[in-house]
């Protein structure tokens, strides 16, 4: 699901939480486990690995493409 409408204030927000945990993580499971902490998920996308809301699925914003190492 994709939410179109998003405040760029809150988006940057939203990856200023989430980046201490998108750091030295090892695995993608890893990665999961961290993000779900805060109510995030991942999801691989044709426009690129996204940022998502859980449970819903709806789509925030990419993950930085320095944090796309595994």
């Amino acid at each position: 699901m994709t939410y179109h409408a998003a405040d760029p204030v809150t988006i940057s927000r939203i990856l200023n939480l989430v980046r201490p945990e998108l750091r030295n993580v090892a695995t993608r499971d890893e990665l999961k486990h961290r993000l779900a902490r805060l109510g995030y998920g991942i999801s691989d996308t044709r426009r690129g690995r996204m940022l998502t809301t859980v449970p819903h699925g709806i789509e925030i914003a990419p993950i930085p493409a320095s944090f796309n190492t595994f």
